[in-house]
């Protein structure tokens, strides 16, 4: 059965056209007319290709277009893509099955794949290495007032990592918790914990915490005073009137005798006879002033505290 191949072949060399004048003509790789007068079309990348080269390579020879190509699906059934992709540098057996998987193949492929796998274990390795360890403070928040004069730095950081508070090595346990009781000054307070993941790395995680302690206003409560004025009267009766605390407690001709009285802030007495009278503050003796009339006084006084002022 005559093929398209031998079609386009006959009729370029009926014409005398040489394969280089061809390619020249209807600018197709030479090696390409080669494949096409040879039936074999693996080497070209698509059908679409393939069949468009027939058709210049037919029009440019002067030969039905549509009857070459007619010939190619008769003689060459649709070819699978595959086949058409396949490199020519591929041996004929290997383009005509598919790829086999050896057991050779098999190990190449796990080698390479291990040896990616320790690649990537090893770069991240390094790169924790080389990364300063995580720090996290649980407490207290930074920006804290507080109004105790010590509090506990509370945190967590990564394992076999070593701890510093305000420069002082901090213990940490096993699962990178650590905590520690700081004291603090009145005031502001800078506190800085450091880790690092050995003593000598330089490589550290930095966190600062401003603290303010603040002593707490303790509001003294108004001392509550129990002053007394005593009024003794002796010897004979003797006309008094007193006032305590805006309150008029006597004002009458008083017997000799003793009477005591609760005061909180002022008092004002006046006595007929002052030789036999005498008043007390908290069993303080208070002086009568100096009076013009006959034996009668006038005493005004203020309390502040525990202390008593008169005039």
């Amino acid at each position: 059965m005559v093929t398209v191949g031998e079609v386009l072949k006959n009729k370029r060399e009926k014409l005398r056209i040489g394969l280089d004048t061809a390619s020249s003509e209807t600018k197709i790789q030479k090696r390409f007319l080669q494949y096409i007068e040879k039936n074999e079309f693996f080497p070209f990348e698509s059908e679409v290709f393939l069949t468009g080269f027939i058709k210049i390579y037919a029009k440019y020879l002067n030969l039905d277009v549509e009857k070459v190509l007619a010939l190619y699906r008769r003689t060459n059934p649709k070819v699978d893509e595959q086949k058409i992709n396949t490199p020519p540098f591929l041996d004929r057996k290997t383009r005509k099955g598919s790829i086999s998987i050896t057991p050779k193949a098999i190990v190449i492929s796990l080698l390479v794949l291990f040896s990616l796998l320790i690649i990537v274990y090893l770069g991240f390795q390094i790169y924790k290495f080389q990364k300063p360890p995580l720090l996290t403070i649980l407490s207290p928040q930074n920006e804290t007032t507080i109004q105790e004069a010590s509090l506990k730095i509370i945190g967590n950081t990564e394992k076999n990592v070593s701890v510093e508070i305000n420069n002082v090595l901090t213990e940490v346990d096993e699962n990178g918790n650590f905590e520690k009781e700081v004291s603090l000054v009145e005031g502001s307070n800078l506190i800085t914990i450091k880790a690092k993941k050995n003593s000598n790395s330089i490589l550290e995680s930095l966190e600062t915490l401003k603290i303010v302690y603040q002593k707490a206003i303790v509001e003294e409560t108004e001392k509550v005073y129990n002053n007394k004025i005593k009024l003794e009267v002796l010897g004979s009766p003797a006309w008094i009137k007193l006032d305590i605390d805006d309150e008029n407690k006597i004002a009458k001709v008083v017997q000799p005798s003793i009477q005591e009285f609760d005061i909180t802030a002022k008092m004002n007495i006046v006595s007929g006879r002052i030789n036999n009278t005498k008043i007390f503050f908290n069993d303080q003796l208070i002086p009568w002033p100096v009076s013009e009339g006959k034996g009668v006084a006038d005493l005004k006084c203020t309390i502040l505290g525990d202390a008593i002022n008169c005039e």
